[in-house]
């Protein structure tokens, strides 16, 4: 490991030791280091396929799982789906979507397995076109959160016809599917949706936003000092600011004396008591939020979503890349029930 990285992993594994999540479950931190000369850049793809939230198929292999699990009409209009791709897609890729295999202090009283998914998981299949564009194709959860702004893929603005026709014959067989999942029985799900977009490292993440399984936010919104304290730490400091101002034109104006000038450094000492309090009781998430901003860039959270009956149970993950283009993830999971 690089010294860089294996310095921040050291520093949050410390940072973060005995710290819980605070939601449903108080889950730890678990913090899983990412490095590119044994796993390849990052990207949302190689992170589930390495952490076995998406499992690969070849065609066959998918075709055979549709066949043990679907009716024979569904079957068909896969066999036919599946055709229509390997004709029209280079580097058709099928993958089965499920949980991830989480470390065991996560996995420990979290109200979904990876059971739950069977052999098949959730199908989502993409490639690429024969006019170089990106399409990704899944089955969608009904419930969703929507990604911040700006972490949301734009659509294209416009895509070649060929491409164009070519989503409008995946959807007339697609829009034909009603597909049995093992975890229908748990997670609510609908149709399919088709996402198009330049490039590999996005489709992905677009296909999985787009179908309601992934939210990605700032990390800010995650290491939540803002949530759980309010606007506290911007008043004090302002009203702590103000204070010093006053007591520097009370100064110039020699006042030093005065009762007045006694009762601005009494009200500024209880401030500033009152400050040290609430970054004390937050010193645990001033701290991550600190590391993050000094020691790593292109920081987000990525959040795994899965709806039950209307409750969450999400696995998230914030991170973030070091100088030296290695990532550090810190997990950990949550869930409404």
């Amino acid at each position: 490991m690089k010294s860089q990285t294996e310095q921040i992993v050291t520093t949050l594994q410390e940072l973060t030791k005995d710290e819980y999540f605070s939601l449903v479950g108080d889950a730890p931190y678990i913090v899983i280091p990412w490095e590119v000369d044994d796993k390849g850049s990052f990207s949302v793809e190689r992170f589930l396929v390495d952490n076995t939230g998406l499992m690969p198929f070849t065609p066959e292999e998918f075709l055979s799982q549709i066949r043990a699990t679907q009716s024979q009409p569904v079957s068909a209009h896969y066999q036919n789906l599946i055709a229509l791709l390997q004709a029209n897609f280079s580097e058709l890729t099928i993958y089965g979507y499920r949980l991830p295999t989480l470390p065991e202090e996560l996995e420990e009283g979290f109200p979904i397995q990876q059971s739950i998914f069977g052999s098949l998981g959730i199908p989502m299949l993409i490639g690429l076109s024969t006019a170089g564009e990106w399409i990704g194709l899944g089955i969608k959860q009904t419930w969703r959160c929507n990604s911040s702004p700006q972490f949301m893929i734009p659509d294209l603005e416009s895509v070649q016809d060929n491409t164009a026709a070519l989503v409008e014959q995946i959807q007339s067989i697609t829009n034909q599917i009603t597909h049995k999942a093992q975890a229908e029985e748990e997670l609510t799900l609908g149709g399919f949706e088709v996402v198009i977009t330049t490039s590999r490292h996005e489709v992905m993440q677009k296909l999985l936003d787009t179908t309601g399984f992934l939210e990605i936010s700032e990390i800010n919104e995650f290491i939540r000092v803002r949530d759980d304290y309010g606007n506290e730490i911007e008043e004090y400091q302002e009203t702590i600011a103000q204070l010093e101002q006053e007591l520097v034109k009370l100064e110039e104006e020699g006042e030093l004396s005065t009762e007045q000038y006694q009762e601005v450094q009494e009200e500024l000492s209880e401030q500033r008591e009152g400050l040290e309090e609430i970054q004390t009781e937050c010193k645990f998430e001033i701290d991550l939020r600190n590391l993050f901003a000094t020691q790593l860039v292109n920081s987000k959270t990525y959040h795994l979503n899965f709806n039950l009956s209307g409750e969450w149970c999400t696995v998230h993950y914030a991170l973030g890349e070091t100088h030296d283009l290695d990532w550090v993830v810190v997990a950990t999971s949550s869930y409404t029930l």
